[in-house]
């Protein structure tokens, strides 16, 4: 029976790879005494620690390893604990890799994008609060706007003194900044809602949705043939109940039903197709 590595990644076989040797994961020794079954179990357990195997893997008759997971290309001797290769340590699969740079500045981007969002939605707060002040806040100090009392006061009693509701306090801004400043981040804010609704535009412009294709006559033109959106639209739902769409299809039916006519109208390469709908090629 050809034997085969059991570590991740591993594709060795010994109908292959024939000068490759394939050693089996320790048994625990049941009778040669107490102190050899407790280095047994110990093994044991270091070799299925290092290749992560689940209990399955580990009882099959069958779980090899190959050389290629020992620095000196086979396990050292039983008693020897302190040597390297007691347990295989060398390219076992699960460790990480680096992270290429298209990652790296990815995740700038990223971040980058957060930290804009969160700015955006500071000075949106700061802009809603300067344009609804709290009014608990607000001292009266016009005798005319005061509460009527219960027992009134003859009419020639005079009130010489500012009356404030309880709980009210000075009106007053906690903070530094102007209002220039305030009108700079306001501006800033505006522009910002303008570019992120011309980014909207654009990328719905590129996208081969049901909602890019119902604003855009033009596109329904070009694409598919066909005169108008409303005609696009009746031919979808006479072919719906024939396309199939699940749980893990990137492809809504709409757009599976756009790239056949894509392929139909202009002849694009499906490496093209591909590259559009950021689909694999396969």
């Amino acid at each position: 029976m050809p034997l085969s590595c059991c570590v991740y990644g591993c594709s060795s076989r010994s109908t292959r790879e024939t000068d490759k040797r394939y050693f089996r994961v320790p048994k625990i020794a049941q009778r040669r005494g107490e102190k050899w079954k407790i280095l047994t179990e110990k093994r044991r357990k270091k070799w299925i620690l290092n290749l992560r195997l689940q209990s399955g893997g580990a009882e099959s008759a069958n779980a090899r390893v190959c050389s290629d997971h020992f620095v000196r290309g086979c396990p050292s001797a039983l008693d020897d604990e302190e040597s390297e290769d007691w347990a295989p340590t060398v390219n076992l699969g699960y460790e990480r890799k680096p992270r290429s740079e298209s990652v790296l500045k990815r995740d700038k981007r990223m971040k980058l994008k957060a930290e804009q969002h969160r700015c955006a939605e500071a000075i949106l707060d700061m802009q809603q609060t300067a344009e609804s002040p709290d009014l608990s806040l607000v001292t009266v100090e016009n005798p005319e706007l005061q509460l009527p009392a219960e027992n009134p006061q003859p009419e020639d009693f005079s009130v010489n003194e500012t009356f404030t509701y309880p709980g009210c306090a000075d009106a007053g801004c906690q903070t530094e900044l102007t209002m220039d400043d305030i009108e700079k981040m306001e501006d800033v804010l505006r522009q910002n809602t303008a570019e992120l609704v011309d980014l909207r535009s654009k990328a719905l412009d590129t996208q081969f949705s049901q909602e890019a294709f119902e604003k855009n006559e033009d596109k329904t033109k070009i694409y598919t043939g066909l005169p108008n959106f409303l005609v696009l639209i009746q031919i979808f739902e006479l072919c719906e109940p024939y396309i199939t769409s699940g749980p893990m299809s990137l492809l809504s039916k709409f757009e599976q039903f756009i790239l056949v006519l894509l392929r139909l109208r202009l002849n694009l390469p499906l490496k093209d197709l591909a590259f559009r709908f950021n689909i694999s090629l396969s």
